[in-house]
């Protein structure tokens, strides 16, 4: 089968249009699997691995504290790692920024704080403009 052949760019829009992160984008050494939607890559029957008590503690108590998540960014493009705030509080990060021609605008993936996570919440970004969070994939 002919698999079509695309630039390094067109692929780094359709992989965030997907919602799928990248290790060094959004995908850090801090983050939990299970913050990044990649509940797929976590065996739950495997002996004993590095950063077992982690995942166990955060499954068995339901809820994370963050969750990737689409942002829609119109025409702003805010650096990556830059802070999203609801009124006076942390509510998150964003990862690169792409221009996504199927939407019209400016995305990027991120993570948002658990009470901020409703599709169609407005964030605010340091350093000025809003985000408004869109579902995956977008």
């Amino acid at each position: 089968a002919d698999v079509p052949q695309v630039d390094a760019a067109t692929a780094e829009v359709l992989r965030i249009e997907a919602g799928l992160p990248r290790w060094g984008a959004e995908l850090l050494e801090t983050t939990i699997p299970l913050e990044a939607s990649l509940e797929r890559a976590i065996s739950y029957t495997k002996g004993c691995y590095i950063g077992q008590e982690v995942i166990a503690r955060a499954t068995h108590r339901g809820q994370l504290q963050k969750k990737l998540a689409g942002l829609l960014l119109g025409e702003l493009t805010p650096a990556p790692g830059t802070e999203l705030r609801r009124g006076e509080k942390k509510a998150g990060w964003v990862g690169p920024p792409v221009r996504s021609v199927k939407l019209g605008q400016q995305i990027a993936l991120g993570y948002v704080q658990r009470d901020s996570q409703t599709p169609g919440t407005v964030l605010e970004l340091a350093g000025g403009g809003t985000a408004t969070v869109a579902e995956l994939p977008f």
